[in-house]
């Protein structure tokens, strides 16, 4: 399965891929939501995991763009959340077609595993 890691952290993305490397996965990951994006849009991707604050471009941004374009619905995203969003703003974004799931920063690796395994 091929999955895409998009954080602003480099440490996280760089652990979180050699943990799901580790357990068989493929892992492309980015540090740049505008970067991310242009991923989604150019491949193929069973499992997309996504920071929702990052500087510039960050994850309301590149659902904001999927949705434009009409991709969102064809995606499976699951969101990394710290505490800088409300469980209110949790729920708007798991009532869109195509975000699946929310992960709590920080974010336990086993649970990586059931995410993309689950399908949610």
């Amino acid at each position: 399965m091929k999955v895409l890691i998009i954080d602003d952290n480099k440490d996280i993305t760089e652990m979180l891929a050699k943990y799901l490397s580790i357990q068989g996965f493929d892992c492309v990951t980015t540090n740049d939501g505008l970067n991310g994006l242009n991923l989604i849009k150019n491949e193929k991707f069973d499992c997309v995991f996504l920071d929702m604050s990052m500087p510039d471009f960050g994850g309301n941004d590149v659902i904001s763009a999927l949705e434009k374009d009409n991709l969102l619905k064809d995606q499976r995203i699951t969101i990394f959340t710290a505490s800088a969003i409300t469980n209110e703003q949790i729920s708007e974004l798991l009532d869109k077609d195509g975000i699946n799931s929310c992960l709590k920063k920080p974010v336990e690796l086993t649970d990586l595993v059931m995410t993309i395994k689950s399908g949610n």
